[in-house]
């Protein structure tokens, strides 16, 4: 149905000339220092196990960028693009930029170095199908050097936005952009969006597409955080993300002691958390029987509080429109956190569509959340086109 409607609609999205940066001609000596942030480094076939079924070609990038963590030192990033099957449209490829969810904070978590997962699978065929070419940008640290700063809001941006930037440079995409992600993607897809007008100010965003989104302001604390845990004493799935968000802060500050924030049942397993990705260290957390009451001490609120400014968003008002879906049995970012996300994004003038999935989690919203972004992003691409032709 899907593939129909967008062949219906395709003439009149194709229309526009791609407009790219010019590829620069790189050398096994160019140094990171010497791009602009943005500009691609280097592109090889990606492993076939690694990619998607749905593309009709699949390459994995290099690209240059900037160190959101300290906003100054050039470093490069890694990511993979997936085109659809069949010919490229007049104009090339609509772009969804995939921002994906916590794997870890290790450089061997990559997305683009492992095996997607069979719902990021089914999710990103989808848009293949309707014929969106997508950049997935795997985020500064995983797949590159250094230690993944998890939800820092700048550093997730630059790698989303930078990785759209390097691929129209070197692949048939048009300028019409949706930024789409999941849970920690999330994050970083509305923080492109906050970014994006300052730091890649010629993109073209049509909409923004999220679930699950985290949201952390001046009255976010752990005991909400840890709240949504229907069984206090059971294992909760949010330990590993507090482990990830601490070794973030001791990447910065090396001083921090792990046992002021965590108790000695949960340190094997956060000496673990620097190198297992997120499938693993949840088993392991899971194993240990980890949850708010035995594993945290007093001072993560510290932490939180700390961290905090870097969790933020740069802005709630957005200028293109938003799709916001929440699974309501979502423990893994509490519903009341997502709540009031949608809630102050409204409230600050950003369009939106807010819809709510009843009965279903975390991850199992994603899917289903296409019967409404699909069309959301579809009339969006639809209006603009008729109204720029007007």
């Amino acid at each position: 149905m899907f593939h129909r409607l967008w062949r219906f609609i395709s003439a009149a999205l194709f229309a526009s000339l791609v407009i790219g940066r010019a590829a620069h001609a790189i050398t096994p000596e160019t140094a990171p220092s010497t791009l602009p942030h943005g500009a691609i480094v280097d592109r090889q076939p990606l492993d076939a196990d690694h990619g998607l079924p749905e593309a009709g070609e699949q390459f994995r990038i290099r690209y240059s960028s900037i160190d959101g963590v300290g906003g100054i030192e050039a470093r490069e990033d890694t990511g993979a693009v997936f085109l659809p099957k069949g010919p490229t449209p007049p104009g090339g490829w609509p772009v969804v930029v995939w921002a994906h969810g916590t794997v870890g904070v290790a450089s061997a978590c990559a997305p683009s170095l492992n095996v997607r997962s069979q719902r990021d699978m089914q999710y990103l065929g989808t848009w293949l199908s309707l014929g969106f070419a997508i950049v997935a940008p795997d985020y500064a640290g995983l797949g590159s050097p250094g230690l993944h700063h998890y939800l820092n809001s700048r550093a997730q941006a630059y790698s989303v936005l930078d990785s759209l930037l390097a691929a129209r440079s070197v692949f048939p995409l048009q300028n019409r952009v949706v930024l789409v992600g999941q849970s920690q993607g999330a994050h970083a897809a509305f923080s492109a969006a906050g970014y994006q007008p300052q730091y890649a100010p010629d993109v073209k965003v049509i909409a923004t597409v999220l679930t699950g989104t985290p949201y952390f302001n001046a009255q976010t604390s752990a005991a909400m955080l840890f709240a949504s845990q229907p069984d206090p004493g059971a294992p909760d799935p949010k330990i590993p993300y507090a482990m990830y968000l601490f070794l973030s802060a001791a990447d910065r500050d090396p001083t921090m002691q792990a046992s002021r924030y965590f108790s000695p049942q949960a340190l094997p397993v956060l000496n673990e958390a620097r190198t297992l990705c997120i499938d693993e260290l949840t088993d392991h957390s899971t194993a240990a029987g980890l949850n708010a009451g035995n594993s945290m001490q007093p001072d993560i609120q510290k932490l939180l509080d700390n961290e905090t400014p870097s969790l933020r968003y740069p802005t709630l008002h957005i200028k293109h429109p938003v799709f916001i879906g929440m699974g309501m049995n979502d423990i893994d970012v509490p519903v009341i956190m997502q709540q009031a996300f949608a809630r102050d994004v409204a409230q600050a003038g950003t369009t939106t569509l807010v819809r709510t999935y009843e009965g279903l989690d975390h991850d199992a919203t994603v899917n289903p959340s296409l019967r409404d972004s699909v069309p959301f992003v579809l009339d969006l691409m639809s209006t603009r086109k008729r109204a720029h032709a007007q």
